[in-house]
């Protein structure tokens, strides 16, 4: 179904430019996507409520609405510098994982570059869910969703304390104390959740003192490691 937008007034391209902002896509659930590879995951995932793209798309449901719209809309709309033509807004999908014992918990991680690989890596390495604390980027954030490489649309994404998913599960935290241990010494349990820290901090002492395992990875030559990149390390040796 293709319409034609002519006017930055519209309505729908409105709608659409106040996504860029975090306020209004925890309002209506809805987050914006970007490129031709995004959309098609993002068809795959189900969740495509509209479309604005320079050029008709095939392959898409009849009943999802297409806009034609002029380069400067698709600039007005779009994150990029330079945008590939298509942008598109999605309902966020509310997946419920079938099972919770290998999960990820992001306490008060900001960056979303960082957030965005933890979400691919968890993803490619079969991961059931991950949580994200209060004071954690947004995992809908342009620059998150870039760099999950789509992985958001198909990976388990929930927020919460740790109290409320700490439940007969182990709670292995990453940090850099006395009582670390080093993470190959590290026995896999039948359930678990790894927390990884913000950026600056590490993790918070409050998470920390609810530990059941508390780990490191040893390193030489610098002092810490990147927590996107901790993270992957730690995520594959728990796997």
């Amino acid at each position: 179904m293709l319409k034609v937008i002519t006017s930055k007034d519209n309505n729908k391209i409105k709608h659409a430019s106040s996504l860029k902002e975090r306020k209004y896509r925890e309002e209506y659930q809805e987050f914006l996507i970007e490129g031709y590879k995004m959309l098609e995951m993002a068809a795959e995932a189900g969740c495509i409520k509209e479309i604005f793209t320079l050029k008709e798309i095939e392959g898409i449901k009849q009943e999802i609405p297409q806009y034609l719209v002029d380069p400067s809309l698709i600039k007005k709309i779009s994150n990029s510098v330079s945008p590939e033509g298509v942008v598109a807004i999605c309902n966020m999908v509310h997946r419920k994982s079938k099972k919770m014992n290998k999960v990820v918990y992001l306490d008060k991680v900001n960056d979303p570059g960082n957030v965005g690989t933890i979400m691919r890596t968890a993803y490619a390495f079969n991961y059931d869910a991950i949580i994200f604390s209060k004071g954690s980027c947004d995992p809908y954030n342009e620059k998150a969703i870039s760099g999950s490489r789509g992985s958001i649309f198909f990976l388990p994404i929930l927020h919460g304390d740790l109290e409320e998913f700490k439940e007969d599960k182990d709670v292995i935290v990453s940090a850099l104390n006395e009582k670390a241990v080093d993470i190959k010494e590290v026995k896999l349990p039948k359930s678990f959740i790894l927390v990884v820290g913000n950026e600056a901090n590490g993790v918070s002492q409050e998470i920390i003192k609810q530990a059941t395992i508390t780990t490191k990875i040893s390193i030489d030559n610098i002092d810490s490691l990147n927590v996107a990149v901790a993270a992957g390390i730690l995520m594959d040796h728990l796997r």
